[in-house]
Parts: C-alpha cells; structure tokens; sequence
C-alpha cells in the first residue's frame, strides 16, 4: 500500500470513484453517493487548507481521508462550534483542523491503511487542534482508531440540526515536542 497527497484537480478527476468508496464504505444509496460527489468533493476547492491523501493498492485507489483548515462560515462549524463552546471546549476551534472523511474499502478495512493515512495526515496538517465527528456507537472501529491516535471526547451525543441520529464530536491536540 502507498499514501500519497491528492491535489484539488485530482480528487475533483477521482470524485466519482471517492464517492463510490464512500457508498461501500457505509452502504450507502446510490442517491447518498451522488450527492456526496455533488457536493463534498465538488465544493472542496472552496475550502482553505484542504489536505487530502489517498491509500493506493498498487494504481488502485482502496481508501482516501481529507479535511481542512475549520472556517466558522462554513455549515459544520456552525454545527458544533456552539456545542464546543458550550462543553467548555471553544478554543479547540482555534488553529483547528476539520477532518471531514476518512473512507476505506470494506475488503481493505482492517490492514492497517486507516491507521497509516490518520497518520500521515496528523503529520502533515500544522494546527494545534484536528476535529471530527464520527458515530455516538461505542463500538463504532473508527472511534477506536482515532482514540488510540490520541484524539479525545468533547461532545459525545452530539445531535444534528434535522438528524436523528447522535454523534460524537472528537478532538485531537497537536504534542508540544
């Protein structure tokens, strides 16, 4: 397996093969999928900082995560950002990194790539802070993999404008060293 950087032009080329690792990495409707590639990979040229990286099984692409610099314009830090503040964690949104997705192939889950493209990422993104949301399942994989990169509860239960569905809002805090 190879991690390697996306630049915008290439995730924009790749965006309906990102959108379909998204849909099989949660089974998603092909209306969900769609609407993923129309929106969250179309409008990331919109986004300062973005920072995507791809994990390749030979020229095959099984697995991409990306984010970028956390913008208090935009729709997700409108979300959470009152909520942080009101847990007490505001200045997790300073010098913040959004992580937006991270999505592997269901046959390529559990090899390890997950954890090396969180890696790469953490290492490369400069912020002091990295967010995400994730799933409020305790037993959710992915909440595992990011807790044993570091990354900490600040608002579990966290719910949506229009979702039923809870979430968990997660923070990770750059080392010092």
């Amino acid at each position: 397996m190879t991690i390697r950087a996306l630049e915008t032009p290439e995730v924009l080329r790749r965006a309906d093969e990102m959108a379909r690792i998204f849909q099989r990495a949660f089974g998603y409707s092909d209306e969900r999928r769609v609407h993923f590639r129309d929106t969250r990979l179309a409008y990331l040229p919109l986004y300062d900082g973005a920072l995507t990286l791809g994990a390749f099984d030979g020229e095959t692409l099984v697995g991409f995560v990306y984010g970028f610099d956390y913008q208090p314009d935009h729709w997700w830090p409108q979300q959470v950002g009152p909520a942080l503040a009101s847990s007490g964690h505001a200045a997790w949104t300073e010098d913040a990194f959004e992580l937006n997705e991270l999505e592997i192939l269901p046959e390529h889950q559990g090899r390890g790539h997950g954890t090396a493209l969180m890696t790469e990422l953490l290492r490369r993104v400069p912020h002091r802070h990295t967010l995400l949301s994730t799933t409020a399942d305790p037993a959710d994989r992915a909440k595992v993999l990011y807790r044993r990169l570091g990354f900490v509860d600040l608002v579990p239960g966290f719910r949506y404008a229009g979702v039923t569905e809870p979430a968990n809002i997660m923070g990770r805090q750059r080392s010092q060293t």
